[in-house]
């Protein structure tokens, strides 16, 4: 298409006006560029100087920042900037898994030892040691790799960890210390002249504790499944700042008989020990974990106690294993002022007729639970027929003894298979001793058995403001068989609890089987 002359010289001129105008106000344009271009470099600059920079915190709250992220996020942030590449040295928490969780063949497991050795090994050459608060090793290493854990033991003293964890043979399920364990260096801790560790937990090592030795800030003490070969008391002796101590599952000690008073511990667990005597002085304490056999308890100055949980087992060849009920009314006079109360203990019989003196007490209790609010009683009862037993009876007496008690829980299972409902005759009267503070009763286990019945019956007499009965008859101990809730006579319990409820004036609530 072809255009007149005249448009043609139209669109010329227009051309040339425009370009002309360009010209004539292009240095201004270039000098407003120009001007722009340093006000960029001068913000840009100012900005620099001025940036949020992590490398320039203090170094603890680097430790802080670094610690909300995992040893691998860490290690990541090396690649983000150049001056990044040695802040994941100063990551705070080293904590190395190398436990393997089930069988595997011995090739295997040669190359996953092998392959946490290394990694281990690798970071922690890398590592600067600079802010280190925790180092943990949890693997399967035994005495014959003690090169290799003095090594990484080195390394968390020179760095001067808090918290060490040292968890070796992992798969053995804490059934207690095995052959060839390692020598764990404590004096390699306790021999500094700045004291640097405050948390120390150890599994299935060998230890050997002498006065020598002082953890003057050590807070927390742990030791499961350890063979311990010396003196213990002597090595809490110079544990001044000691506030939780569990010795479990552990080999060597006979007696826990500490004379000096650890003023500041609070929490204390002896669970699984071979020993014949436990005593402490320990004024602050406020709980107490027990597990094992019936031995003298002597807990000094427990003013403060408010929380205890008592696990006594029992054999068959105690003649008189009914005692195991009573005995922290009778032997344990230190817990006299918790507020909650955890029992449990197990009771075995061989004798298969009904004795109605059994649950008469033969002496007097000597602790008065002055402060008990709730009381908790687990109790496996090993009986040919549950109608003959009547060691339970005896807790309608103890319950005088706790008169400031709120809530009672007690969780029963019966070693037996299929036992008949005992619901005959009126109950044993103990005689009307008000319980005024009783308002909750939670019973699991119950079959109407007759010693459970005859409970029963005397707590009902003695809890004048007794508001909420629940009777369950599900067995809700933790470790019992699914095979002992098999053949519940449900509607024959409800129909019990129905004529109960009527004739004490008392509503009692049956917790219906899924």
């Amino acid at each position: 298409m072809c255009l007149p002359a005249a448009a043609v010289y139209g669109l010329l001129m227009i051309c040339f006006v425009l370009s002309h105008a360009f010209l004539q106000q292009q240095p201004q344009l270039m000098e407003n560029v120009a001007v722009a271009k340093r006000s960029r470099l001068e913000q840009h600059r100012t900005l620099s100087d001025n940036s949020f920079r992590v490398e320039d915190l203090p170094e603890e709250i680097q430790s802080l920042l670094l610690s909300l992220l995992s040893l691998k996020e860490a290690a990541s942030t090396s690649i983000v900037s150049r001056n990044w590449r040695k802040l994941w040295t100063r990551y705070p928490n080293l904590c190395f898994d190398g436990s393997k969780d089930g069988p595997a063949d011995m090739d295997s497991v040669k190359i996953e030892r092998m392959k946490f050795i290394d990694t281990v090994n690798s970071i922690i050459q890398q590592h600067s040691g600079i802010g280190l608060n925790k180092f943990s090793i949890r693997c399967n290493l035994l005495k014959d790799d003690s090169d290799i854990l003095d090594r990484w033991i080195r390394f968390a003293t020179a760095s001067k960890a808090k918290i060490i964890d040292m968890n070796l043979c992992t798969n053995r399920n804490n059934k207690g210390p095995t052959k060839h364990l390692y020598d764990f260096p404590l004096e390699a801790f306790g021999d500094q002249d700045i004291p640097f560790i405050q948390c120390l937990f150890l599994n299935n090592v060998s230890i050997k504790p002498h006065s020598d030795i002082g953890f003057t800030k050590l807070r927390s003490l742990h030791l499961h499944c350890v063979q311990i070969i010396g003196d213990l008391s002597g090595l809490l002796f110079n544990c001044s700042s000691l506030e939780d101590l569990e010795v479990f599952a552990c080999l060597g000690v006979t007696a826990l008989n500490i004379p000096h008073q650890l003023n500041k511990l609070r929490h204390l667990l002896i669970c699984n020990m071979r020993i014949q005597m436990l005593e402490f002085h320990v004024p602050g304490l406020s709980h107490f974990e027990y597990k094992g056999t019936m031995i003298p308890i002597m807990l000094h100055g427990c003013s403060k106690l408010q929380k205890a949980t008592l696990n006594f087992h029992q054999t068959w060849l105690e003649e008189d294993n009914n005692k195991v009920l009573g005995h922290v009314f009778h032997g344990i006079p230190s817990v006299s002022a918790v507020e909650v109360l955890n029992i449990l203990v197990d009771i075995c019989t061989k004798q298969s007729v009904w004795s109605s003196q059994v649950h008469t007490l033969t002496a007097r209790p000597t602790i008065m639970f002055m402060n008990l609010k709730h009381l908790t009683y687990e109790i496996l009862i090993f009986t040919k027929d549950p109608n003959s037993h009547s060691g339970v009876l005896q807790l309608a007496q103890y319950l005088a003894f706790a008169p400031q008690l709120e809530t009672l829980e007690l969780h029963m299972l019966y070693h037996s298979t299929h036992c008949r409902c005992w619901h005959e005759g009126a109950g044993v009267s103990y005689g009307h001793i008000p319980h005024h503070h009783l308002k909750t009763v939670y019973m699991s286990g119950f079959r109407c058995y007759r010693a459970q019945v005859e409970l029963l019956f005397a707590i009902l007499e003695m809890g004048d403001e007794l508001e909420h009965v629940t009777i369950d008859p599900m067995t809700r101990v933790p470790y019992s068989p699914d095979l002992m809730n098999l053949g519940i006579p449900e509607d024959e319990i409800c129909q019990w609890a129905n004529r109960t409820s009527q004739r004490f004036g008392k509503a009692i609530s049956v917790v219906k089987p899924p």
